[in-house]
């Protein structure tokens, strides 16, 4: 539903662009967040950073294969459970704690 003290807009990138790539697998790795949604935690997490802000102690849910260390490693991790209903769930939950 719409806010009336809200700004709405558009926005469009090529459909080959690398940055199109890159948000639709921060989408994924977020829970499945939408375009927009990831846009919107994108910008409000930047201006926060650039303000010497924290920012949100989510972690999106591939963190865990950044923080392995070997191949042998990623081996013995069983692969997450995808359950995109509760993926989304908690997307949108930590897409809340950014309009505080």
């Amino acid at each position: 539903m719409r806010n009336d003290d809200d700004v709405y807009w558009n926005t469009s990138l090529p459909r080959q662009h690398e940055a199109l790539q890159a948000l639709d697998t921060f989408c994924k790795e977020w829970g499945g967040l939408s375009r927009a949604e990831a846009t919107r935690r994108i910008l409000i997490e930047w201006d926060r950073l650039r303000r010497g802000k924290d920012v949100s102690a989510w972690a999106p849910a591939a963190s865990a294969q950044w923080v392995l260390s070997s191949p042998q490693e990623q081996q013995r991790t069983p692969p997450p459970s995808h359950k995109p209903v509760r993926a989304n769930q908690v997307a949108r939950a930590a897409s809340r704690v950014l309009d505080e």
